[in-house]
């Protein structure tokens, strides 16, 4: 008996992509690669801390794997998150998550951020060799803090600007993508994204403020 189309099964509209996957992975993992390979050439004693005259508190190389790690485990739970996403994508159940905004942007944004906490780790590293006259130009801590409100206040104003121009962008931010009908007569829709847009705008002020606040 002849298998019907009907019966047939179809490829999926979206494959979640594991190459990207194993991207973040590896990137996440980076930084205790570089801490535990850094070891055998490290002094028992290392700097830890740094201010802006120098280090300001010394301890053993092992304690390098606790930032190191940290890192690692906050960037694997986002490759967690980042895998439940794409495979809710791959299977059609995506009403739940913004199908055409941020959730596009992941793996970019993920990347970008890896790459730079390794580069900060690997530094980090560097200054541990305890090289002559070697330092610091800021707070590695206020670093993280300021890459973060950077991220933060450019996921804001993008949108949020957009948004205000456009009238155009509720995928961006509404978990119920898709406009009515009734609402496209009206011109609601564009009336939400436009108040949207301003909030953001509104929430970008406070962070854009904090984050001078921090360069001081």
């Amino acid at each position: 008996m002849a298998e019907s189309d009907s019966d047939k099964l179809e490829p999926p509209a979206y494959r979640m992509s594991r190459a990207r996957i194993a991207v973040l992975l590896a990137l996440a993992a980076l930084p205790v690669l570089l801490t535990a390979l850094a070891q055998p050439f490290l002094p028992d004693i290392v700097p830890l801390h740094y201010g802006t005259n120098g280090a300001d508190r010394w301890g053993s190389k092992a304690e390098l794997f606790v930032a190191a790690d940290i890192i690692a485990v906050i960037e694997l739970a986002l490759v967690g998150l980042y895998t439940v996403v794409e495979r809710q994508r791959e299977t059609g159940r995506e009403d739940w998550i913004v199908v055409n905004g941020p959730v596009t942007a992941m793996f970019p944004t993920f990347a970008i951020l890896y790459a730079i906490m390794a580069c900060v780790q690997a530094v980090y590293l560097f200054a541990a060799f305890q090289l002559t006259e070697f330092t610091l130009p800021v707070d590695v801590g206020k670093l993280y803090v300021y890459v973060l409100l950077g991220l933060a206040l450019l996921a804001m104003l993008a949108p949020a600007f957009y948004m205000l121009i456009t009238g155009k962008g509720l995928s961006l931010v509404n978990f119920h993508p898709g406009t009515s009908d009734l609402e496209k007569r009206t011109g609601a829709d564009k009336q939400q994204a436009r108040a949207i847009g301003g909030l953001l705008l509104f929430l970008a002020g406070f962070v854009l403020v904090e984050f001078l606040l921090l360069l001081k």
